[in-house]
């Protein structure tokens, strides 16, 4: 019997051995449960798509013994396909990477399920206090819970400090050309007791216009090419980045959303947004590739200001990272002399028109548009529960920072946002931030649904052009007008849609 016991004992001490040799030999997984298949489709280019998986997506994996299949799209018109087509022929996709211009799209075509029905009562709550409200919000559809929020991205501008501070010191001598080329436009010049603002971040678009001609009729000893020449790029053109110059600035001065319609084209902040963009091709003090007939998107923009070609340029936190370099060792390198960048909100809203006092007639708030990133569950998504703990997973604070660091995202999380200061290490990165912050506080918002589903992009951009195109450029605000009034909007609004580019952060 004892003979018996301690061969049973012996068999026992092996079977142990065994087990934590089978263990050793896979130490990532000390489990073994039945594996899983998913697939998450992730808007993004090939090196980001990758660095999710390895840096984000890894740990999860193992965690719960899951094999992702990671589905990279270019465009979120990209991503919605994948969704739709997702509804009629499963395919297995887990989680899906949407924004808020397309979440109405998905949710009316029936391809999502709402986190709400698949989130455990007792977590839901508490879950969503740790995002920023507004992002909650903007993820809530009838006042239902159907996407959790997962990043954000503001315009903010981002400028050259040795052009500002070369700027500040000697545009004075420029003020008397300034004066007569702003008398043109509005019979005055510049605002009565008129100072340039020291920093970008209190600047509007005087001084914008200030800047612009300071920069292109001197040398400019920070740039690549130091001669004069325009050093203003705004986004162009019939593209989404173009848009959000053209939507932002009219919110800027004061255009409301139910404004936005074929009938309200000579609305005064429209009028006022166009007279500006009119001075400032009157005298070309945009870059060159701003004034083409296709226009230059965020790309391009992006490329000027990494070249040194452009000193102030309006960006979003991932193309900063693009053009700054980044924290990553891996990344593409950026700017020569990146420690000469800094950001700052986009420029407040101002008339060219006057009134008896010397102060602009109209003015607006410093305003962006923004948008919000959103995980969405697809409706036959094969494991719910599962989705909703990756999308938590891969919100959560650590990983937030993380992604944020690596990657540029605009943090959607409160304790992120209330200790960004401390939290990034880096000075330029916590100064991106802080500018991105203050322009969620100064004013933000979505970009008209009008605007989509009426083909009001193509509209306004033809607007735009009409204006632009007439000779001589109008710069009075009765020119303005008039061209305005000669503009017929049934030709523009015909025809197939111009397709989105992809924008410069999914590098």
């Amino acid at each position: 019997m004892r003979a018996l016991l301690l061969r049973l004992l012996l068999l026992a001490g092996i079977g142990v051995n065994v087990a934590f040799l089978l263990i050793n030999l896979k130490p990532d997984r000390p489990h073994f449960g039945a594996r899983r298949k998913a697939r998450v489709v992730l808007r993004a280019g090939p090196a980001r798509a990758q660095w999710v998986k390895e840096n984000l997506l890894s740990e999860f994996a193992a965690a719960h013994d899951v094999d992702f299949e990671l589905i990279s799209a270019k465009t979120f018109e990209e991503v919605l396909s994948i969704v739709e087509a997702e509804k009629d022929h499963p395919t297995g996709i887990l989680l899906a990477d949407i924004n808020d211009e397309l979440s109405d799209d998905l949710h009316r075509s029936g391809a999502l399920r709402p986190i709400a029905d698949i989130a455990p009562p007792d977590e839901l709550g508490p879950a969503l206090a740790e995002y920023v409200p507004e992002a909650v919000e903007r993820g809530r559809i009838d006042g239902k819970v159907w996407y959790l929020p997962k990043r954000a991205l503001i315009d903010i501008a981002i400028y050259l400090k040795p052009a500002v501070e070369d700027l500040v010191l000697h545009w004075e001598k420029d003020r008397p050309a300034i004066q007569e080329a702003l008398k043109e436009a509005n019979g005055v010049g510049l605002p009565r007791g008129y100072d340039l603002s020291k920093t970008p971040d209190g600047w509007d678009w005087f001084d914008l216009f200030v800047a612009g001609w300071y920069w292109a009729h001197h040398p400019a000893p920070w740039a690549d090419s130091p001669g004069p020449a325009p050093r203003i790029a705004l986004r162009t053109g019939l593209n989404e980045d173009a848009l959000n110059d053209m939507f932002g600035t009219f919110f800027s001065h004061g255009l409301k959303e139910e404004d936005v319609g074929i009938g309200k084209l000579d609305a005064p902040p429209v009028l006022d947004t166009l007279q500006w963009r009119a001075l400032f091709r009157r005298h070309h003090l945009l870059d060159p590739a701003c004034e083409k007939p296709e226009g230059i998107d965020a790309f391009g923009v992006n490329d000027l200001i990494k070249s040194r070609k452009v000193a102030w340029a309006p960006i979003n936190q991932s193309d900063s990272l693009w053009v700054h370099g980044g924290s990553r060792r891996d990344a593409e390198p950026g700017m020569v002399g990146a420690t000469d960048i800094d950001w700052a909100t986009m420029p407040e809203g101002s008339s060219l028109e006057l009134l008896e006092s010397g102060e602009p007639a109209r003015k607006g708030p410093s305003f962006s548009l923004e948008e919000v990133h959103f995980w969405a569950v697809p409706i036959h998504s094969p494991h719910p529960a599962l989705a909703w703990e990756l999308a938590r997973f891969l919100t959560q604070r650590g990983l937030h920072q993380r992604e944020t660091e690596a990657q540029g995202l605009f943090p959607v999380r409160r304790d992120i946002a209330d200790e960004y200061p401390i939290l990034f290490r880096l000075d330029w990165m916590q100064r991106m931030l802080d500018a991105s912050y203050r322009q969620a506080q100064e004013g933000t918002g979505d970009m008209p649904d009008a605007v989509n589903s009426q083909q009001l992009d193509k509209v306004y951009a033809a607007l735009r052009e009409h204006v632009l195109n007439q000779k001589p450029v109008p710069v009075t605000l009765d020119g303005v007008r008039r061209a305005v009034a000669s503009f017929t909007p049934d030709k523009a609004a015909t025809g197939a849609k111009a397709p989105k580019p992809e924008a410069a952060h999914a590098r």
